[in-house]
Formats: structure tokens, sequence, C-alpha cells
């Protein structure tokens, strides 16, 4: 017990140190099959959970972001579950600040392969719905992506993830945006290459952006009610976004392309019917330049899970027959 809360005080003593930035994606990193945690090591499943979280951060040039989320998720047949997940953003910074509903993602999980040999592999399929355009301002001046509560696209998101054993998970996702309505303002005094002024966000004047690619390495361990999990995770910009300039014409932004490399841990407690989770996440390996807004200088996720119905063994009701 000692030792499982000093882990716990560790890990958020931590986050007042480092510079993390969570997943630096646009929502696949926690979503379905692809999630860290120690989600896909557990033994049993419950069929019906609704739960809150609450992310507090410091984003681009330390704009302040607050974002409680409602979640929740319910079986779909005998072997699928169906998530889905609202945050409301709230952002305030040098610039400004704004508040709104951002984007919806829906995720539909299910067991695809169970074998004798301990292998086990979940599927997701879904999306993320954008729910506004990003254009966002305040006293009539347009404010960057950190401050926008939506993305401006809608995403198609696919992956699938594999246990071995119950320590040991690995996943595979992949986010691409099918629509793009991305109606941000915003430009700085200086662009390109490189954002050169201290006071200038990165541009975003009606973003374009490129899909990204997941991958996760995760081992996780268990003590009586406790889990720890812990590993690197991945995420691969597949392109140079684009913006507009005033005058219409389309620029790829250089540097946008690329690697993120984080460290991402967890820490949770399960009581009887809820569970308590602590995640957090340090970045190793960053691209030159982030127009989404989605980089934070350090994030801290705290959720709380209520499980409605009695837990469901894996063996009998989750995972298929070999």
């Amino acid at each position: 017990m000692r030792t499982s809360i000093f882990l716990l005080v560790l890990l958020v003593s931590s986050q007042q140190f480092v510079h993390a930035q969570g997943c630096s994606d646009a929502g696949f990193c926690t979503a379905g099959a692809m999630k860290g945690g120690g989600a896909l090591s557990d033994s049993t499943q419950r069929k019906q959970t609704w739960g809150l979280s609450l992310t507090a951060g410091a984003g681009e040039k330390a704009t302040t972001i607050i974002i409680p989320q409602l979640e929740g998720s319910v079986g779909i047949g005998k072997q699928g579950t169906l998530d889905a997940k609202l945050p409301i953003n709230i952002a305030k910074g040098m610039l400004g600040a704004h508040t709104g509903i951002g984007d919806l993602t829906v995720t539909y999980t299910r067991p695809l392969y169970h074998s004798a040999t301990r292998w086990q592999l979940l599927g997701t399929f879904g999306g993320r719905i954008g729910l506004g355009d990003a254009n966002a301002g305040d006293k009539g001046q347009p404010l960057p992506m950190p401050y926008q509560a939506s993305l401006g696209t809608t995403d198609l998101i696919a992956g699938v993830s594999a246990l071995y054993g119950s320590h040991l998970s690995f996943a595979v996702g992949y986010q691409q945006p099918l629509l793009q309505y991305n109606n941000n303002g915003y430009l700085p005094s200086a662009i390109y290459p490189v954002v050169s002024n201290d006071a200038d966000y990165f541009a975003s004047r009606h973003l374009h952006r490129k899909g990204d690619l997941l991958l996760r390495a995760e081992a996780n361990w268990k003590w009586r009610k406790w889990r720890l999990a812990a590993g690197p995770l991945l995420i691969y910009h597949l392109g140079e976004d684009k913006i507009s300039l005033q005058d219409g014409t389309d620029i790829s932004l250089k540097g946008s392309e690329g690697i993120t490399l984080n460290l991402a841990g967890s820490l949770s407690y399960s009581f009887s019917k809820t569970k308590i989770d602590l995640l957090a996440g340090t970045p190793f390996i960053v691209r030159d330049y982030r127009p989404d807004g989605l980089t934070g200088a350090w994030v801290i996720t705290i959720r709380y899970t209520h499980l409605k119905r009695e837990l469901l063994k894996c063996s009998n009701c989750h995972l298929p027959d070999k």
C-alpha cells in the first residue's frame, strides 16, 4: 500500500518539472483498443459504464487549458462495445479566452482473436465528429488553435491492439481527416518557416490537417486493486499541414510532418463499482511546427468511471473462441 501511494505521489509530482503534451494527437490514443492504462489487460469487462474526466494543462505560450469530459460505453451484442466521449474545452491565454463544446468521439470495439498461446486481439473503428469550425475569436480578433474547442474536421479512426499474457500490450492506430471545414483566421506576424516572435502562436488560418499513425507498447503491473502502466507512445504525422494566406495562397508548413515520441503512464485504483485513473505523458521528440494546437507544456488527466453492471468474464462473453 505504501509503495502504491509513493508511486501515485511521484507520478503527480513529476508533472511539475517535465514538459508533457499527453498524446499530442487528435483523439485516437484514448479511443477504444488504442487506449493505454492497462485497459486491454483486464480479464473482465463491464457492459455499461459512464464517467467523467478532467484534463488540466498549459498549452502553447502558457495558454491555460481545462477540459472536463463526459464519457460512456455500452455493450453491443455479446462482444462489442460502443464508446462515446464529449469534452468541453476551456482556454485562456495572452490573446484572450474561449469556452466551447469540443468534438464528439464515437468508436466501436470488439475482440478479433483469442489464441491458446495467450494472444488476444481487439479492433476499433469509429470517428471524431467535429462540432465546430475552429473560428472562435476574442474582442474581434481571431484566436489560434490552442484556444479552439474544435479541430474543424471529421475524422476516421481505426486501430488494433494485441495483448500477450496479462502484462504486455501493443497497439497500432490510424486517424485520417475525411471532412475539412476548419475556418480558423489566425496568422502571426511571422509564419514561415518558424514562428520568430515570442508572442506569436503557430499559424493556423484555414488549417488543412494530414492524418496520423499511432504505435504504442505498454507494460502494466497489478497489485491488489492498483494498476500501474507505462510505455512509449509514438505519433507520426503523415504529411505537411497546409494553411491559407489572406490573399488565398495555400502554403505547406515545413516541420509539421514527423514524429512525436512520448513516454506515457497511468496509475489506477479500482473499487467494487468505480475506478479512478491518473494519466500523464512526457515527450522526448516533437515536431518543429505544430499548428493544430494539441501540444501542451504540461498536462495531467484524472478520470472517474462508474461501472453500472456486474462484471462479465471475457472467457465467457467477450473473447471469441479460437
